[in-house]
């Protein structure tokens, strides 16, 4: 029935139920007095009056439902459709392949027919600059609202893609220990299998290449890369410089430490000497040579060509063993030093020995050390060309030459005191000269004989700056790059972290010599039992020490050629401090601190979309007498102290720490190459963002996954 029908039905049967015959009105006999006198079936007609306006409302509930799930539906097929179209553009002119993967996204997202919708257009230009702009349009029919007149809704939505993408900074923290020259699955002999640092270099020159040809063309973002190769220590080379290029993200010296303690070693000198022999210091030593033909001691010629008739000299005339006699004589006699006894009539016989020695006060040469006296003039001799040679240019066989080395040595007598011990314990070195590239001078050995004229201590910069380095083995050391660092607290737990633990700070830099960091002085380094001083005669062991050969790189814009020399650089030695490259990429990353001025917003401007790539293949290894980033942890216990702890459980429990301090600043990417990526790196990474690669191949795909998902576009409404 129709409604008009049932309202007027309603209002027949108000009342007494009988419809008067005349004029409804307000007259005394008319309908609506007697209806509002007689109050019986109201809310009948009120009922029926709010029917239109109940309908409205439903209606237009419904109806406005349907509009608004097929309008959000369409905008987000209008906003997919134009990030399509942009993401296919490989240059900034929209050609028709372009539009056309736009158009095949918008309607894989909206089908016209789910919504019963008719009419539908989707339009999109784009401007010189590549910024695409479109327009989407739908009829949707109405259900209700058709009761009124309102039979279709016309829907219509705008979206656009520019490249708004964020400026990008990347520092990929890379495992560079000496298992990466291992292959994935522990065997190198099978067939096409490579050794894991192999298959790193090619995975960073991909990721480059994949990063970058994601980022659309026209793109004014800025790609930054830094690196961070770590072992058991970083190498800090190309980030601290005696002149600091600030626009590389350099760094001056003045953040290393100037005086450095070391776990080293002093020569005790407290053994009383008098007599024997020392080398005299104040004399120069001289080497010079002597050349040789056959026999002319009558006119005593220098070296010149003679007659076939001649008497030849022998090849034991010119050797070291052979003859001294008056045959053989100098081209030039340094400090008029004679060297002919036998010419002088002192001996009647040939000298068989190499070395003479003439005694302070005589002229008489002899052929054994003297016994005593105030000192002596040693001469050895040395034969250095044992080959005959033609004087003349005629026959070889009858003119011949030889030549021999002759050194000039002065002695003294012995006193003072000689070597007692050696004392290992901590000793502070200059380092100053050190860290800015020149080689400290130190000794490496001494001889038992060696003396000194004050009894005391005496470490091994000191002995090699003595006056008399006779009885010393000389050596140099010059800095590799490697940097141990600041100061730290050993502590168990690390939430929070110390606020005295430096090391783990990431945003100070070197102020102080709390936060300063320090050269490794290896070559100055010992071992010894435990923190307390050891006194001893033995010569004990050295540490193990391995620096990585790849510096670290601060963030800076770089080119394909770049990237792929870097990458050639890596190298794989030394153990595995997870920690230790974790802290380095936090610090290159950070918006604050030391890097701020160039970290805190991007060249052109904009926001940064920071990441650190973390890759390893292992856990943490951590040896006692390793000479590492946090020094000699058996002497120096910076990490482990009285905690109870291993180390390598410390630096696994700093390494998740480290993680945790800039969660959300910071997106972190975690790989684990041949290994397992439970544990430590899949809590350290961010949801859904750690992979694991047991293999070359898959190795490749984690760093093109991570490429890919950071340059995706961002819509601009």
């Amino acid at each position: 029935m129709p409604l008009y029908c049932i309202i007027v039905t309603t209002f027949v049967q108000q009342g007494n139920g009988t419809m008067a015959t005349g004029k409804i009105g307000w007259k005394a006999g008319g309908f609506l007095a007697r209806l509002k006198r007689d109050q019986s079936g109201n809310v009948i007609a009120m009922t029926a009056a709010a029917v239109l306006p109940m309908i409205a409302v439903i209606g237009g509930a419904v109806d406005m439902s349907r509009i608004y799930m097929t309008r959000t539906r369409l905008q987000a097929a209008c906003d997919a459709g134009v990030l399509a179209g942009r993401k296919a553009m490989t240059t900034l002119v929209y050609d028709t392949a372009s539009q056309t993967r736009a158009n095949n996204m918008f309607n894989y997202n909206y089908k016209a027919a789910d919504y019963d919708a008719n009419g539908t257009t989707f339009t999109h230009t784009a401007d010189a600059q590549g910024k695409i702009t479109g327009s989407a349009s739908t009829n949707l029919p109405t259900v209700l609202m058709k009761i009124f007149g309102q039979t279709t809704t016309a829907i219509n939505v705008t979206c656009g893609a520019d490249l708004q993408i964020p400026n990008i900074d990347v520092v990929m923290v890379l495992d560079v220990t000496g298992s990466m020259n291992d292959c994935p699955d522990g065997n190198c002999d099978s067939p096409g299998e490579q050794r894991k640092i192999v298959s790193l270099r090619a995975a960073v020159k991909q990721f480059f290449t994949t990063l970058t040809s994601a980022v659309p063309v026209g793109s004014a973002s800025q790609i930054r890369f830094g690196f961070v190769p770590y072992s058991q220590a970083v190498n800090g080379s190309d980030l601290f410089k005696v002149t600091p290029d600030a626009s590389k993200g350099q760094l001056p010296l003045s953040h290393l430490m100037d005086v450095m303690p070391l776990q080293s070693r002093v020569a005790n000198f407290n053994t009383p000497v008098s007599g024997g022999w020392i080398q005299d210091s104040s004399v120069t030593t001289q080497t010079y040579q002597q050349r040789f033909d056959k026999d002319v001691a009558s006119t005593r010629q220098p070296f010149t060509a003679y007659s076939a008739t001649e008497t030849k000299i022998s090849n034991n005339d010119c050797d070291r063993w052979g003859n001294f006699n008056s045959s053989f004589i100098l081209d030039s006699v340094p400090l008029n030093v004679m060297l002919y006894p036998y010419e002088a009539n002192t001996y009647s016989d040939n000298y068989g020995a190499s070395e003479l020695y003439l005694p302070d006060g005589s002229s008489v040469w002899q052929t054994s050390e003297p016994t005593s006296g105030p000192g002596y003039t040693k001469i050895t001799f040395n034969r250095i060309s044992g080959t005959w040679s033609d004087n003349s240019g005629a026959d070889y066989s009858k003119y011949q030459r030889c030549i021999r080395e002759v050194t000039r040595t002065k002695y003294k007598s012995a006193s003072g005191f000689k070597f007692t011990n050696w004392t290992y314990k901590p000793v502070n070195y200059d380092v100053s000269q050190y860290k800015a590239g020149n080689a400290i001078n130190f000794v490496s050995a001494i001889n038992s004989n060696y003396t000194v004229a004050t009894a005391g201590s005496y470490d091994l910069v000191q002995l090699r700056n003595l006056p008399d380095q006779s009885g010393l083995t000389a050596d140099t050391a010059t800095w590799d790059g490697c940097l141990e660092e600041r100061k730290s607290i050993a502590q168990a737990t690390f939430t929070p972290i110390p606020s005295g633990a430096y090391d783990l700070n990431f945003l100070l830099g070197g102020t102080d010599d709390n936060t300063r960091w320090r050269p490794i002085l290896q070559d100055l380094a010992w071992i010894r039992s435990g923190p307390a001083e050891q006194t001893t005669t033995n010569n004990n062991s050295r540490p193990s020490y391995q620096c990585p050969s790849s510096k670290m790189r601060n963030l800076n814009v770089m080119t394909q050629t770049e990237v792929n020399t870097y990458a050639d650089t890596l190298q794989p030695a030394g153990n595995t401090y997870l920690d230790v490259g974790m802290i380095w990429g936090l610090r290159l990353l950070a918006a604050q601190g030391m890097f701020a001025s160039r970290n805190l917003a991007g060249a052109n401007g904009g926001q940064i979309s920071r990441h650190i790539i973390f890759l390893t293949d292992g856990e943490p290894v951590s040896s006692p007498t390793n000479y590492s980033a946090y020094a000699m942890e058996q002497m120096d216990k910076r990490i482990t102290g009285s905690t109870g702890v291993a180390a390598a459980t410390l630096h696994s429990r700093r390494f998740q720490a480290m993680c945790d301090a800039h969660r959300g600043a910071v997106s972190i990417w975690a790989i684990a190459f041949g290994t397992s990526v439970t544990g430590n790196l899949s809590t350290c990474a961010d949801p859904d963002r750690a992979f694991q690669a047991d293999n070359t191949t898959e190795l490749n795909n984690a760093f093109s996954n991570i490429a890919r998902d950071i340059a995706d576009l961002r819509l601009v409404q």
